[in-house]
């Protein structure tokens, strides 16, 4: 597993439980609690002891924790920002996750996710297909897309099964969007 999912685990853990429940979790898992390097490569086993780990301490099922997880990436602002420059409504947003692997790909070349097929049978109704089926990578993603159907302001029912996300917006326009400008920066005259 790339170092930058662990990495992420961990700071998850550190920022909504604190560095007490972190160092729990890397004993049980058998990891230093120092921390991950961001760029190094760990073995899959340890990623999934961290997962479970946690998931015992903080008395979560794994599909919770990694939707907590995905839904606490897309809040990190700088993370938001690049996800909402994917629509300018949660519909254009969902059906821009097709591009999602290959943008990702430009940033951190050597994080292999799988592509993304988009289906929709019916305006408002989506499913949501890996090419390969990652362990626990369609409940972090349904965790930011639950997160960004709150930002836009939709009221959206998502479910997740092993390879697939299934999305129903049943009220796009329900609540007001969190704001977002292209730029925070003031022009100066």
């Amino acid at each position: 597993m790339h170092g930058l999912v662990n990495r992420c685990i961990e700071s998850f853990l550190r920022s909504g439980y604190g560095d007490v429940i972190w160092k729990n979790i890397a004993s049980e898992a058998g990891v230093h609690s120092d921390g991950f390097l961001t760029w190094g490569d760990c073995p899959d086993s340890i990623s999934r002891s961290i997962v479970n780990a946690s998931a015992r301490q903080l008395d979560k099922s794994v599909d919770e924790l990694l939707e907590d997880i995905g839904a606490w990436i897309s809040r990190q602002e700088q993370i938001r920002r690049l996800l909402r420059f994917s629509g300018a409504n949660f519909e254009e947003f969902v059906e821009s996750l097709r591009e999602l692997s290959g943008r990702i790909k430009l940033i951190i070349p050597d994080l292999d996710l799988p592509g993304f097929v988009i289906l929709s049978d019916n305006p408002g109704s989506y499913r949501i297909v890996a090419d390969t089926h990652f362990l626990g990578l369609m409940r972090v993603l349904a965790g930011m897309i639950r997160a960004m159907a709150d930002d836009y302001g939709s009221l959206a029912l998502i479910s997740v099964m092993r390879n697939c996300i299934d999305i129903n917006i049943v009220v796009p326009d329900h609540s007001q969007k969190r704001g977002f400008d292209l730029s925070s920066m003031q022009p100066q005259i």
